[in-house]
């Protein structure tokens, strides 16, 4: 555990963590849900593994079998609260020191409830699926960095990194009209945050 980085705190589920930290979903053997700080539209997540890894990639390659069911049941989940979704990543290279679209070095996948018109990553493959991809040249990927982008029962692109920090932040950012509004520590909306929640842990009912 990095206890510099927020995703390795989470990942703990302590009670000390700031409401908008706390899992939504804490699997204790290979990842958890947690809102998404700085969600341009309600229903935004991150999903990641417990351990501290890099890219998911690296995840994929390091957990197995584990982490890959975790993650695809998160998502079978989250499109049944949240409906259609997209997801991203901006997998980080080795080389930390390198320009790259990821702002965080803890592996994780955005998750926005909706179908964004996302563009696909330069000089991509596409798998039929969010597994496929992750375990497709995984070696390669983790050492140089990616972007990936899917959507709900379609393809999932993987490609060049952009190098252009928070890159489908912003082109998410432009499509809802708010393009000054990529950088998740700027954008971050409280109501937002807590509507995410709320779809995701609807409160109970008085009597229920």
């Amino acid at each position: 555990m990095d206890t510099e980085c927020f995703l390795c705190r989470s990942s703990s589920g302590g009670n000390n963590l700031r409401w908008q930290d706390r899992p939504l979903w804490l699997d204790p053997r290979a990842g958890f849900v947690i809102p998404g700080i700085g969600g341009l539209s309600p229903g935004y997540v991150l999903v990641a593994p417990l351990e501290h890894h890099i890219n998911l990639c690296q995840s994929a390659s390091i957990l197995g079998g584990s982490f890959l069911s975790f993650i695809s049941d998160a998502l079978v989940y989250l499109e049944e609260r949240l409906g259609v979704l997209t997801f991203w990543e901006h997998g980080a290279p080795l080389d930390q020191t390198r320009p790259s679209a990821a702002c965080i070095d803890h592996a994780h996948l955005h998750v926005a409830a909706g179908n964004w018109d996302l563009p696909e990553p330069p000089q991509a493959s596409s798998f039929p699926s969010l597994r496929d991809a992750l375990v497709a040249e995984a070696a390669v990927l983790s050492r140089d960095g990616y972007l990936l982008l899917g959507w709900s029962g379609g393809n999932v692109h993987v490609g060049a990194d952009t190098m252009v920090s928070q890159y489908y932040r912003r082109e998410w950012a432009r499509l809802t009209g708010n393009p000054d509004h990529w950088d998740y520590l700027i954008a971050e909306d409280s109501d937002i945050t807590a509507a995410t929640i709320r779809l995701l842990h609807p409160p109970i009912a008085p009597g229920a």
